[in-house]
């Protein structure tokens, strides 16, 4: 396969997977989530933030305090612990709804009574304070407690409450970079809302909401920290916990829209949808886990606590929520809040920037223009070891950008595209190889053309010193006919080509003395001809039983060489190319002497663009006898009807030759071809060939019009001589039109 059709393949390929890849659709996205989560599982738990702590209302907790939902009261004993441990921020997992439960007031019971000291009340005292109110008291005192509230999401906000809820006012983002932006982003919207009870609202240090979001596969791998309700947006508890551990106030924090939000210094990546994507550190309780019990039963080391980020969410069966995650399911909604905390404080989000997807378009770009490059160089074995290596590279890349960089770039598309662009790219190799055979039928129908004979039949296995009177220099190759010599004629110095002419031995002493006789008049005729285009015949010489034609030697290459499809010449030189061989032949037919087998072997191209033609009069040399000498005299894929038939040749049937080459010149393909001779020379005689303007739609019709006038099955309705040919090709040339 050349190198033009090769890179034509791949650039195919890289145009469909790119635009698929731009259309991100669904089957393929759930692919890369899961690609995704593999990452996470290959790489493995890493240590979290050790800022970070959970406390747990655990089985153990609820069974030695009772059945829950627990009085708030208790909640305000673990606030008052907690700010007697240090804790710098305390997070609070559980929904405080209006309650009329929660309304009444606590019972006397010892272990309210540090609560009370705490709060400067008397505990041996009938109280009537209510649970919500102890609860609101603790966490003013605090100071350090950030509550939760939850959205509804029904897509549609028309039957949402008429008025926000005045408590959330003051826990809504306040600066924005381009706040008329964020109507136009597809953020998340709530239809509804369900903050605490205003009591605890009030009291509370800020609120966060805690709603999760699912992929289209049902896992957690994103949180929402932007979500938009009653046109304000609001943070997550992550965010609030995060912003109060870190000493900021809300001016201090900035929405960058659709991109990120600055807290302080620090930078949370965010997707146009305003969520995060959560770097996990592992599956379910990978941070530290702290009972309620031993909390309170001040069975846990104060420095545990000092400083941190505290918690505190249910953890008992059958309670807490749980979500599926790339580690497995059954992650508690507490362990998530605590997740996006600890990825803040490490800044250490899993991140996808616009530029991700730009490089994986480009490896894909350089993936197909290397494969290409190697395919149209042939190199079968290193277009697989390159396939991979590249893919290789793909996800070898992909891994490491991810573990060590927190990076996610897609690997499917890439991997994907080298996999089916390579065997792709073999297959139109094998296909290319496979029709090239026809250009070297020839070589495998010996018993209808001249086969070269080996050097040891030709010259009894001797080293060849001299021909005749030249004197050999060398060999230059092997010839359609034997052994071709470079030689120097002695007597002036002047360099010559020596061509081995394989005579028959098998026949009669007779027949192959009339053989030689006919040889040596063709050869006589032949080298009566004196044109510029064709190649001079000096002499014939008959030495150890075979013949030797010694002609003028030139330096060029083969016309054959620029008949492939990636070393086309352009039209317009063919064109010329041609015009100069339908010149010679008009003049060797005016001589009476006809070629027989014009074909791109026997034509050589000079320096200078200009062709020679070879071997006139040799072919008819090889015949023995009448009846073979037509049928041998051409070669199948450019030999005329007349030449199939048997029939007598004139000048028209070198045209018809000439047609035939013409045509391959111009689009890389034969006009007839089969897969053996006689399929071959059954088209020739029956069947046109392809339109030349369908096989390359470049030439121009009235240049196919030649072409085709050249193939005319009958004789008669072809040109009848080459000068007609020359005329019409030198009025074509002088056309700008015809050649674009």
């Amino acid at each position: 396969m050349g190198y033009r059709k090769a890179l034509i393949i791949a650039a195919a390929f890289f145009l469909i997977f790119s635009f698929v890849h731009v259309a991100s659709f669904s089957p393929l996205e759930n692919t890369h989530l899961k690609i995704r989560d593999l990452l996470f599982r290959l790489r493995g738990p890493v240590p979290p933030n050790p800022q970070v702590t959970i406390i747990a209302i655990d089985d153990q907790s609820i069974s030695h305090y009772g059945r829950w939902p627990w009085p708030r009261a208790r909640i305000a004993a673990l606030v008052h612990r907690l700010k007697e441990a240090g804790a710098r921020t305390i997070g609070i997992d559980i929904s405080f709804l209006p309650s009329k439960s929660q309304a009444q007031p606590i019972p006397l019971e010892t272990e309210f009574a540090p609560l009370l000291r705490w709060l400067d009340l008397d505990p041996t005292t009938e109280l009537s304070y209510s649970n919500d109110l102890l609860f609101a008291m603790a966490m003013k005192k605090a100071g350090n407690v950030v509550l939760p509230f939850y959205f509804e999401f029904k897509g549609d906000t028309a039957n949402a409450p008429s008025e926000k809820p005045a408590v959330l006012a003051h826990s809504a983002y306040l600066l924005f970079d381009d706040v008329n932006r964020l109507p136009s982003l597809p953020l998340l919207r709530g239809s509804s809302v369900f903050p605490p009870t205003k009591i605890l609202a009030e009291a509370a240090a800020a609120l966060g909401s805690v709603n999760a979001y699912l992929d289209r596969d049902g896992v957690l791998r994103r949180d929402p920290v932007i979500v938009g309700y009653k046109e304000q947006y609001f943070p997550s508890l992550g965010i609030q916990l995060s912003r109060l551990y870190l000493g900021l106030s809300w001016a201090e924090i900035k929405v960058n829209s659709g991109e990120s939000i600055l807290i302080g210094e620090r930078l949370v990546p965010t997707d146009d949808r305003g969520l995060v994507g959560l770097n996990y550190y592992g599956g379910r309780e990978s941070f530290p886990y702290l009972s309620y019990k031993k909390v309170m039963e001040t069975q846990v080391n104060p420095t545990m606590l000092q400083d941190k980020v505290v918690l505190v969410g249910v953890a008992a069966a059958g309670l807490h929520d749980l979500w599926p995650t790339p580690f497995g399911p059954g992650f508690p909604g507490v362990e998530k809040h605590a997740t996006v905390v600890a990825n803040i404080l490490d800044e250490r989000f899993i991140l996808r920037s616009e530029l991700s997807g730009v490089a994986e378009i480009l490896f894909m770009l350089l993936s197909a223009l290397a494969l290409g490059m190697i395919a149209g160089g042939r190199r079968s074995l290193l277009l697989w070891i390159s396939c991979g290596l590249l893919i290789g590279l793909a996800l070898a890349g992909c891994y490491w950008s991810f573990a060590a960089h927190n990076l996610w770039f897609k690997p499917l598309f890439p991997a994907l595209l080298i996999v089916l662009l390579t065997p792709a790219l073999q297959f139109f190799r094998w296909r290319v190889d496979a029709l090239a055979v026809d250009r070297v039928e020839e070589t495998r129908l010996a018993d209808v053309e001249t086969v070269a004979a080996e050097p040891s039949d030709l010259l009894g296995g001797e080293e060849v010193a001299t021909v005749g009177r030249y004197q050999i220099e060398g060999e230059l190759g092997q010839g359609a006919m034997g052994v071709v010599y470079k030689a120097v004629d002695p007597t002036i110095g002047r360099p010559v080509a020596i061509k081995t002419i394989r005579l028959d031995h098998t026949l009669g002493s007779k027949q192959l003395s009339n053989l030689k006789e006919r040889s040596l008049r063709e050869a006589q005729v032949a080298g009566q001809l004196s044109h510029p285009n064709i190649v001079t015949i000096y002499d014939v010489v008959e030495q150890g039983g075979n013949l030797f034609i010694a002609m003028e030697l030139i330096d060029g290459q083969e016309l054959s060489r620029f008949c492939k499809k990636d070393t086309l010449l352009k039209p317009r030189q063919a064109a010329a190319i041609i015009a100069y061989i339908c010149n010679a032949l008009d003049y060797a037919h005016k001589q009476s002497v006809v070629h027989r087998d014009i074909k791109p072997g026997n034509v050589m191209l000079l320096e200078d663009g200009k062709p020679k033609i070879m071997d006139f009069g040799i072919t008819k040399m090889i015949s023995s006898d009448a009846t073979q000498t037509a049928a041998i005299m051409g070669t199948p894929s450019y030999m005329s009807p007349e030449q199939v038939d048997l029939e007598k040749v004139d000048g028209r049937s070198d045209l018809f030759s000439v047609g035939a080459m013409f045509y391959e010149m111009l689009c890389g393909q034969r006009p007839f071809t089969g897969p053996n001779i006689t399929a071959i020379l059954k088209k020739i005689t029956t069947e046109d060939p392809i339109p030349l303007e369908q096989v390359n739609p470049k030439i121009h019709p009235t240049l196919a019009a030649v072409v085709m006038r050249l193939l005319a099955k009958e004789p008669d309705d072809r040109y009848q001589s080459g000068g007609e040919v020359v005329a019409d090709l030198k009025r074509l040339l002088e056309d700008p039109a015809i050649w674009g």
